[in-house]
């Protein structure tokens, strides 16, 4: 029988050890610190948009997880980077890795923030906050919530679920580690809060109820429950009003806050991102850190196959690069980082049709997507060519996205397409202890992480 791994979340602890506060400070920019107590509107409202800020953290979606997808995937590849890197390139990620354990105490970092939020709201006596802002407040704090465990989830399979806030150091802070089958069942919980709570209204850049409704609709992709996919994904297609796609396809590059995105981090010259930095060459003022694979730039440069996805690719004196990401100046490293677009949601609902058999169903919704990028419409006999046809263009449509890794996790397609076979390699190992300059770090181990990604890949 397997033993349970507990895990010491001492990275949460940032109050118990004040050696930690600048390694884990959680009001790194807009938000309050945890020494003033969460008790009226305002500092609530300014812990919310703190969380937001996590979210953003150059550790999560402001760089280091997003780098660790891609370079999991047949579309990019290390190029000017280190051992760490390679790690993902090569699909041996050691518990050691330094990438992973930043990500996992920023990602937990988020969680407290929305842990905090939800607490707060539940309690705070406030007369100026109006019960409808308490549940828009707390409806968005459920979906960071949701957000952050559904993208553990598929990077770490089991992790600890935290559900109320970490405000120091004791045997609370001793967590065991949650079946991913009860991580994602968190995840639908807090989705389902959020739903209902948030209003419908139209924000890109904070969680809505569409916001919630998208991201539910992913989340059923993941769980394989295709009626439910395609249903909610079809009330964000239905919403014409609010949501349409972008064409040509370079406003989605170019245009922030456009039309066909759902729920976009939006990033400005003060915390600004390094993502263009990372792909763009030295003469473009880059690092070149990753680059495009030969096969990608194949695809791209390819009219009949991207049409005006080819704006994705880039060359440089012959140096192929990757272009998702334009912002790469000092002063203006702001490019938004797309969370849900609507794009998503016809390929959601074309992949649900293809598992329920509605092949005609299914090629409307990809030929939607063929359609805006000007390229033929695609044609299929039958479920298993309309499938192949759709992982196709998910590759295509979200290149330099972080959706090609887990796309192949989860449709069981890593072992023919990169090779992957070993299990254990198709979800990293959770973060080991490693000499840190903060003394924040607890030892973890991970000697059940084989029978576990055993157990989600027979899910």
């Amino acid at each position: 029988m397997s033993k349970k791994i507990i895990f010491t979340l001492v990275a949460l602890a940032a109050i118990a050890f004040p050696s930690c506060k600048k390694f884990l400070d959680l009001s790194p920019k807009n938000d309050i610190g945890e020494s003033e107590a969460l008790n009226n509107k305002d500092r609530i409202e300014r812990a919310l948009t703190g969380a937001y800020s996590r979210l953003q953290d150059q550790s999560y979606y402001g760089f280091e997880w997003m780098n660790a997808v891609w370079l999991s995937d047949d579309n990019t590849t290390a190029v000017g980077a280190g051992t760490t890197d390679l790690q993902f390139d090569n699909h041996e990620v050691l518990a050691s890795s330094n990438t992973m354990e930043i990500a996992w105490a920023a990602m937990y970092q988020a969680v407290n923030a929305a842990n905090n939020v939800i607490d707060a709201v539940a309690t705070v006596k406030d007369p100026e906050f109006t019960d409808a802002e308490k549940q828009d407040v707390s409806g968005q704090a459920y979906f960071i919530r949701a957000l952050v465990y559904f993208d553990m989830a598929r990077t770490w399979g089991g992790v600890p679920l935290v559900l109320t806030p970490t405000r120091g150091y004791d045997s609370s802070s001793n967590v065991a580690k949650s079946p991913v089958a009860d991580v994602y069942a968190q995840v639908l919980k807090d989705l389902n809060e959020a739903e209902n709570r948030l209003p419908a209204t139209l924000n890109r850049n904070i969680a809505t109820k569409k916001a919630a409704q998208a991201l539910k609709a992913r989340l059923y992709l993941y769980l394989k429950d295709w009626t439910n996919a395609s249903q909610f994904a079809g009330t964000l297609i239905a919403d014409a009003s609010e949501y349409s796609l972008v064409d040509p396809y370079e406003n989605l590059i170019t245009v922030k806050n456009n039309t066909e995105n759902i729920f976009e981090l939006n990033f400005t010259p003060t915390d600004g991102n390094p993502l263009a930095g990372i792909f763009y060459p030295n003469g473009l003022g880059g690092s070149y850190r990753i680059g495009p694979t030969q096969a990608i730039v194949a695809l791209l440069t390819d009219p009949a196959k991207a049409g005006g996805r080819g704006t994705l690719a880039g060359n440089y004196n012959g140096t192929p690069y990757a272009n998702r990401y334009r912002r790469v100046s000092g002063d203006q490293q702001d490019d938004d980082v797309s969370i849900l677009r609507l794009s998503e949601m016809y390929l959601i609902r074309a992949e649900a049709k293809a598992h329920l058999n509605d092949v005609t169903g299914g090629l409307q919704d990809l030929n939607a997507i063929r359609n805006r990028a000007h390229v033929l419409p695609a044609v299929a006999a039958d479920s298993a060519a309309l499938l192949q046809s759709i992982e196709d263009e998910r590759r295509l449509e979200f290149a330099f996205e972080p959706f090609r890794w887990f796309d192949l996790v989860r449709t069981g397609r890593a072992a023919a397409v990169l090779g992957v076979t070993d299990p254990k390699n198709m979800f990293s190992p959770s973060p080991l202890r490693r000499s840190s300059p903060t003394g924040c770090w607890s030892r973890m181990t991970d000697t059940d992480h084989h029978a576990y990604s055993s157990s989600i890949l027979s899910k």
